[in-house]
């Protein structure tokens, strides 16, 4: 029986129907659906590989809570300088228009009569004598350090003026300590004393 494109078919029925390879599982028969794709059901036994779980991360439970601050670290005490053991102190003085020489032991008031005060409850008392009487009776408190006199006007009536050894002058503020260097001047009203210091 011959086609119309010139081939030789058997009839119907003649030769046996094609086998599927072994191993290869049968193509189901699927129909065809009316105006559009055919429907195709994948067969889960025929899935190869293996199956890959699916992983959902966990939500989180609220805002995250900012960082710790960092620790503060421990506060420290401003180092002190002292004078080394091997150091001798310097002994201070005062030096009188006459040449009389009078020793700053300590912190001393001086004055015509001068004194105790709050400022140093147990300072010395060094009376001055001053025909003029431009000193106040408590005029001042002096203060020997390492490397200067510590001079405080306790609001004298004519106050205190300084002489540095290169000439300038300063008038101390009342109520307000003020170094002083050694060979300078103190006037003290018209009272003029002269500043040593040196070490014993």
């Amino acid at each position: 029986m011959s086609g119309q494109d010139g081939y030789i078919k058997p009839p119907p029925g003649l030769l046996p129907p094609p086998k599927t390879p072994d191993g290869v599982p049968e193509r189901e028969h699927v129909p065809a659906v009316p105006g559009g794709m055919p429907l195709f059901t994948p067969n889960p036994s025929h899935a190869t590989g293996p199956t890959i779980p699916s992983f959902r991360p966990p939500m989180p439970k609220g805002p995250a809570a900012p960082p710790a601050p960092p620790a503060a670290a421990p506060a420290t005490a401003p180092a002190q300088v002292q004078r080394p053991a091997s150091v001798p102190a310097p002994t201070w003085s005062l030096v009188l228009a006459d040449g009389s020489n009078l020793t700053l032991s300590g912190a001393t008031f001086v004055g015509r009569n001068p004194t105790a005060t709050d400022a140093a409850p147990g300072a010395q008392l060094l009376p001055l004598s001053d025909p003029a009487k431009s000193l106040s009776k408590t005029h001042a408190l002096l203060v020997p350090q390492l490397d200067h006199l510590m001079v405080t006007d306790l609001h004298s009536t004519n106050g205190i003026a300084v002489i540095t050894p290169e000439g300038a002058v300063t008038v101390l503020e009342p109520g307000r300590t003020s170094p002083i260097a050694p060979g300078s001047q103190l006037q003290l009203g018209s009272f003029v004393v002269t500043v040593r210091s040196h070490t014993q």
